[in-house]
């Protein structure tokens, strides 16, 4: 507010570097938690995660290796967390780099993650494929080139194929889980890659 102004240039003077300064005016983690949820029920996940983006950017509030334990301390002092409960269990949310690749990771270190974990983050953020590699998270936004001569597998499920990718969509979990281990069998993959898109979930396999 304007009232505030004079306090805040005279505080921000008497700090004694630029990281120091955004240290005192980055909002805490209650704030953003509440705007980036306002803005996801409002608005949805592209927005509240554009918001959450431009935040960590303005004030380099990235981590490749994040935690809880890291939050406002001094070796990062702008780390804000997005809090996400899956299935009852406390997650975490940020940004690894200005590009908006993003990781989602457990409050503790020796949590198994479950595929019905993975199809939760999938659904909250369907803008992004969800990898999960030895128990690391990462959400990216991929472009894919065409996948062409879809094939029925079941009712559920229709399995198509471009150079790189087998792609298996499903309007069934366990169905889509099923061939996707059955074909992955067969190929060079250390990762599980999924999406929720347009009411379905997108299993990706690559060759």
């Amino acid at each position: 507010m304007e009232m505030d102004s004079v306090f805040l240039k005279n505080r921000l003077a008497l700090l004694p570097s630029h990281e120091a300064k955004l240290a005192f005016i980055m909002p805490p983690a209650s704030v953003v938690n509440a705007y980036f949820s306002e803005i996801y029920q409002k608005q949805g996940a592209d927005a509240a995660c554009d918001y959450f983006l431009t935040l960590s950017t303005h004030f380099d509030g990235f981590s490749s290796a994040p935690s809880f334990a890291l939050e406002g301390s001094e070796q990062c002092p702008t780390l804000r967390i997005i809090r996400l409960n899956l299935l009852g269990k406390s997650f975490g949310f940020v940004f690894e780099d200005p590009s908006g690749h993003a990781l989602v990771f457990s409050e503790l270190a020796d949590e198994v993650i479950t595929n019905q974990i993975l199809f939760e983050i999938a659904q909250l953020f369907p803008q992004y494929v969800v990898i999960a590699q030895e128990n690391k998270i990462q959400l990216r936004q991929l472009e894919f080139a065409p996948f062409t001569n879809p094939v029925d597998m079941s009712a559920l499920s229709t399995k198509s194929e471009n150079d790189a990718y087998i792609q298996i969509k499903t309007l069934n979990t366990e169905d889509g889980l099923a061939h996707y281990e059955e074909l992955s069998q067969d190929c060079v993959t250390s990762e599980k890659m999924l999406q929720f898109k347009e009411r379905e979930f997108i299993f990706y396999i690559r060759k």
